[in-house]
């Protein structure tokens, strides 16, 4: 008699589960656990209303108590795994994905988690290094360049990356060594256009006047679209314009059209 009780009031929490009436569903699962600790099915159900209310802890402990009892069950490795990532433990959330795929290697939300646990875990190691070169007490420029690599990387990956809200501060700190870089080029008729364009950029940059030198390297770019130093200054005017997506993008370009680039040297058009 217990036994049928129990499914019953098992079968209860899951239908409360399936209409999103957590408070329920809760009542009905601590009723079955309370008077079988074994019952897998009622602890992961749990973990998942306590992963609804927000709740990640409690739901937490909730997976924890039904993989004691399942080990083996691949759907409880993945909900624990959006738990762990939910508190920021995004190591163990890997872990715990992968151990889904090892039980059921077609577990297709498993290893759509697992890719973006891992970008996430990438993007964080970019933004730890850049950070840390960033605030070193006294950067080398070198240092400076690497800082800006990392910070870009990370927001490359993950859109949302706190590192999106230090390169203005990495450009700034490049711009107070910025230099001239000699970019000699035969002017034609077919280059006149862009090598204006080009000037009134650089003249721009010079006084800070990223609105105008955005728009003179738009226009460059109209012209000719493979120079490092017009993406590069892109990059700057979108920063300090608050455009950081749009910067991180023109500096990508820039590190494809030339790996090593400087970031503190501006392009400046001169006659051979």
């Amino acid at each position: 008699m217990l036994k049928e009780e129990l499914e019953q009031k098992l079968q209860r929490g899951l239908d409360a589960l399936g209409r999103a009436d957590f408070p329920a569903a809760i009542e009905s699962l601590n009723e079955v656990v309370l008077q079988d600790s074994s019952s897998a099915a009622a602890w992961r159900a749990l973990g998942v209303c306590y992963l609804e209310i927000r709740q990640p802890n409690v739901a937490l402990e909730a997976l924890e108590r039904s993989l004691q009892a399942d080990p083996e069950d691949a759907d409880t490795h993945y909900i624990l795994g959006s738990a762990c990532g939910t508190l920021g433990q995004l190591e163990r959330a890997g872990a715990c994905y992968r151990r889904a795929l090892e039980i059921n290697p077609a577990h297709a939300k498993a290893e759509e988690f697992l890719i973006r646990t891992e970008a996430l875990l990438e993007s964080r190691d970019h933004y730890r290094r850049g950070l840390k070169l960033l605030y070193a007490a006294e950067p080398a420029l070198d240092d400076l360049n690497q800082a800006l690599r990392e910070l870009v990387q990370s927001t490359a990956i993950f859109e949302e990356s706190p590192a999106r809200e230090s390169l203005k501060d990495c450009a700034e700190k490049l711009l107070a060594r910025r230099q001239e870089r000699a970019v000699e080029v035969r002017i034609t008729g077919e280059t006149a256009a862009w090598a204006r364009a080009c000037e009134r950029g650089y003249q721009c940059t010079r006084f800070g006047n990223w609105v105008g030198a955005q728009e003179a390297y738009q226009e460059a770019l109209d012209f000719r679209a493979f120079d490092a130093f017009v993406h590069h200054a892109l990059g700057f005017s979108f920063v300090f314009l608050d455009q950081p997506g749009e910067a991180v993008r023109a500096w990508l370009r820039t590190l494809e059209l030339d790996a090593a680039y400087d970031f503190s040297r501006f392009g400046r058009v001169r006659r051979p």
